[in-house]
């Protein structure tokens, strides 16, 4: 299952259902979801759940700051990957190479 929004599971499962299989309250749930808090669920192995968030750095402070919406956190965590990737010496990995 590819990552969705918590809004979409909630959608098809319901808040109650959708707390107990993710280990959390229905009211943690209703409150993630009016505050429009970033949110993914995926699922792990057959009927195994999990969610991640996701915001912005510092994350106390002003309301009025603007939020990073899943877009942009793709193509920042993107481009964090190929920074990481150029970074490895292929020789580096290849066992009996040495330098």
């Amino acid at each position: 299952m590819m990552p969705i929004l918590l809004s979409d599971f909630v959608s098809d499962r319901g808040q109650d259902e959708a707390a107990r299989i993710l280990g959390s309250s229905q009211t943690t749930i209703s409150k993630a979801l009016k505050s429009g808090r970033l949110i993914l669920v995926s699922e792990r192995a057959p009927g195994v759940f999990s969610a991640l968030e996701f915001k912005g750095f510092p994350s106390g402070g002003s309301r009025e700051k603007a939020r990073l919406d899943l877009e942009d956190i793709v193509g920042q965590v993107s481009a964090v990957g190929q920074t990481a990737i150029a970074a490895v010496n292929s020789s580096s990995t290849q066992p009996g190479v040495s330098q």
